[in-house]
């Protein structure tokens, strides 16, 4: 009798181990782009940690802990300049000259989430092409939100799969 009630207990624990793994059924990310002085642009975004550093890894063939901040900004740097560029005009996504812009000198890391802060200097209309997470996750959405000015937001964008950037006008 115990040991059928020690069999259905461990089979209950294996199954809710099973029903509560880590896997989040959401890839997202959140940006916003703000105008912080005349062409002057400020872009925060927000990553899931694991979704990140598995991209990364994929990426570089080594395994990537993003806790290790000083070890793996330059690994940062590499994967953004991969995956993410801004391009001046309005046209075909990349027919326009390449705009530079400068990740922050340390990204924010939180066991959830991995924040980083680029900037660079663009005069409207310029494109955003951020291919971030969409080559290792098929249901990879980028939302981004836009502000020129402080009134308040004024353009919304999602980049996925099938939409590779968007324009700022």
């Amino acid at each position: 009798m115990f040991r059928i009630a020690r069999t259905k207990l461990t089979l209950a624990f294996v199954s809710l181990a099973l029903l509560s793994t880590d896997i989040h059924p959401l890839h997202l990310s959140s940006a916003t782009l703000v105008q912080t002085a005349k062409n002057q642009w400020t872009l925060k975004k927000t990553l899931f940690t694991d979704d990140l550093e598995e991209a990364m890894t994929a990426m570089s063939y080594e395994p990537i802990r993003l806790s290790d901040i000083v070890h793996n900004q330059a690994n940062l740097h590499a994967f953004f300049e991969a995956y993410f560029s801004i391009y001046k005009g309005n046209g075909e996504p990349q027919i326009g000259k390449s705009i530079t812009w400068a990740l922050e000198p340390t990204y924010i890391y939180d066991p959830e989430s991995v924040h980083v802060t680029l900037r660079f200097t663009a005069k409207p209309p310029f494109q955003v092409f951020d291919g971030t997470l969409i080559t290792t996750y098929a249901d990879q959405k980028n939302v981004y939100s836009v502000r020129k000015s402080a009134e308040g937001w004024s353009q919304h964008a999602i980049i996925d799969a099938d939409r590779p950037s968007f324009t700022v006008k």
